[in-house]
């Protein structure tokens, strides 16, 4: 069983964004079945690295919907997604340093987890009523097309959502 799971209550109210918060969760859960000792098949670095990238990918996406819509607090959302990427990186480059240190995997898990519910549920349910109201008028009805032609692949290329 997941240890963070999906929630209605998480929506933004754009399926691309949704769909992308999802992915992140799956990402993290395979995180903490790996620290669980669960058999996967891939490695800790694998998933922080399609973390990484996946998490750029979203940012993206994201951030052009913002400016799309005419987010009035873009700049501190950017500052915000900024210094997570950043964080991530740092995590991503200690594993490159470390890359037989499973002892990495319980903080980066414990950051990312955190930092990514209080992130859904506080910064980016501030664009729902933006993004419904652009929907609404027919600005944001086409998601996905603001999205990046081809998204990362890797450690769940198969997006389950567990």
């Amino acid at each position: 069983m997941a240890l963070i799971e999906w929630k209605d209550r998480m929506s933004v109210g754009v399926d691309a964004l949704d769909n992308d918060h999802r992915k992140l969760i799956a990402l993290l859960n395979q995180l903490h079945d790996l620290m669980r000792g669960v058999r996967t098949d891939v490695t800790a670095h694998q998933i922080v690295h399609e973390l990484v990238k996946y998490t750029e990918y979203h940012f993206d996406c994201e951030e052009r919907l913002m400016r799309l819509v005419r987010y009035p607090d873009y700049e501190e959302h950017v500052r915000i997604h900024r210094d997570l990427k950043r964080r991530i990186i740092a995590f991503e480059q200690k594993f490159l340093s470390h890359p037989a240190s499973e002892a990495l995997v319980l903080p980066l898990f414990d950051f990312l987890s955190d930092w990514l519910m209080r992130h859904i549920l506080r910064e980016d349910m501030k664009l729902r009523p933006y993004m419904i109201r652009s929907e609404s008028a027919g600005t944001t009805t086409a998601a996905g097309d603001v999205s990046p032609q081809s998204q990362p692949t890797g450690a769940d290329s198969n997006d389950s959502q567990r």
